[in-house]
């Protein structure tokens, strides 16, 4: 059998390679924040360009496919004469193609912003993601003003400053693009509360992911009130909100309960901060907490009630200092990743395990509970304790069904449900005997182990 050389590959089939290559970059830029990092690949150029390196044929192909260079990443940090030339080389170069942009602004801010903004601003009917970064002083100043007008093909919109932000004294929104076909929308808080309802109301018609980034400080109650109220304009229920360490002390918990305008999303993450959850209506499917080193709080926060499933990724915890006893939960579903067995001991004293020879099953619809390790990840399982909880559920619901009914005074008895499904993928390895201990006591039973 003979051998092709890569080299040999159709223009076509290597066209088809670079395409999908930029297809996965692209994909990966909509659901992280844009930093300078990202902008480079391996080599120190930026994609297409390293590729034109590889032989001239390779050049030839990427240098005549306008496609290929509809990834502009674009790091304000020269002078103002280079930068124009970059950016109309760049523009030029994608043709009519829609465009993804990234502006990262390292340099001078205000000179910069505006350069890139109005060279920007003849385009944005080829825009299809827009992603800014330290725009700050746009936001401050009237730069923002100069993105007027129509983008019907932008699908990704993100305007982040973690580091300078704070500086806004013009809390005014400018952001006046019309773009209806918005999917994906991501900005920090100050920008947040302060958009326009009928901005709001006229783009986000379409939005399925939206990310709110809240920098390290927490939220005055004004504040927390008027983000509520920025998420109700949206004019469909949210399928995906992130609430990036979005820190409510009690004072804007009551401010928002007393004002009746909880956050509403199908799907709640909750990165680092899980104090939100007391905000999140009744109506939420599913949250899930992302990097949270306290999930011991869950112990004195309670979930929604509907929400069905919950899942912890990156997560870690303290240990309990004392049994839980009113923060109930309906949902029937729990999944942690890649998380800390602290955090793992909680999620198990609230399904039922002792705590101090003390048992109550505050999750006791809980029937699925699964346990991922991902990547390089071991979990580190405390098995007594996950036996524990099994039996502590089983032997529940058996008294329950010989008692022929529910007793309100006993939290043992009313309505537990035993575990039916236990999934582990990537935890230590189980002994012929541990295995088949949980055979006997899980319907649906499946320990994957993941080998050091």
């Amino acid at each position: 059998m003979s051998q092709c050389s890569f080299s040999s590959l159709p223009a076509e089939i290597v066209f088809s390679i670079l395409k999908a290559v930029l297809e996965g970059i692209v994909q990966d830029d909509m659901v992280i924040t844009p930093e300078a990092e990202h902008w480079i690949l391996a080599g120190g150029l930026p994609f297409p360009h390293s590729m034109a390196l590889v032989c001239r044929r390779w050049r030839d192909i990427v240098s005549s496919t306008p496609e290929l260079w509809t990834r502009i990443f674009w790091m304000i940090s020269v002078p103002e004469e280079e930068d124009r030339h970059r950016i109309n080389s760049q523009l030029e170069k994608s043709g009519n193609y829609p465009v993804h942009l990234t502006i990262i602004n390292s340099w001078c801010h205000k000179r910069g912003i505006r350069i890139i903004l109005h060279r920007l601003a003849p385009h944005l009917q080829q825009l299809k993601s827009l992603r800014m970064a330290n725009f700050y002083e746009a936001h401050d100043l009237p730069h923002l003003d100069t993105l007027t007008g129509y983008a019907p093909q932008l699908e990704s919109l993100q305007l982040t400053d973690g580091k300078h932000i704070h500086h806004c004294t013009n809390f005014k929104s400018r952001l006046k693009l019309d773009c209806p076909a918005l999917r994906i929308f991501h900005v920090d808080i100050i920008v947040a509360y302060n958009l326009d309802h009928r901005w709001l109301k006229n783009n986000l018609t379409h939005v399925e992911f939206m990310t709110i980034s809240c920098g390290s400080s927490r939220i005055r109650s004004a504040q927390a009130v008027m983000l509520s109220r920025a998420l109700q304009a949206v004019p469909r229920r949210i399928p995906c909100l992130t609430l990036d360490n979005l820190q409510l002390p009690d004072s804007s918990l009551v401010s928002i309960n007393q004002a009746d305008i909880k956050i509403g999303a199908e799907q709640v993450i909750l990165r680092t901060s899980i104090d939100a959850l007391a905000a999140i209506d009744d109506d939420c499917q599913t949250i899930v907490i992302e990097k949270c080193d306290s999930v011991h709080d869950l112990q004195r926060i309670s979930l929604p009630s509907s929400s069905r499933s919950l899942e912890l990724d990156g997560c870690d915890s303290k240990e309990p200092r004392r049994v839980p006893d009113t923060r109930t939960w309906d949902g029937d579903a729990v999944t942690i990743t890649n998380s800390h067995s602290s955090c793992i001991e909680i999620i198990l004293h609230l399904l039922g395990a002792p705590f101090n020879d003390y048992s109550c099953s505050l999750w006791c619809h809980v029937t699925t509970l699964k346990l991922v390790a991902n990547g390089d990840f071991v979990l580190n399982l405390p098995l007594t304790l996950l036996k524990a909880m099994i039996t502590s559920r089983q032997g529940a619901a058996e008294q329950k069904s010989l008692s022929g009914k529910n007793n309100e005074h006993n939290v043992e008895l009313n309505g537990v449900r035993p575990l039916m499904v236990l999934h582990v993928q990537g935890g230590q390895p189980l002994s012929r005997e541990e295995s088949v201990w949980f055979e006997k006591r899980v319907r649906d039973f499946v320990w994957d182990y993941k080998r050091r």
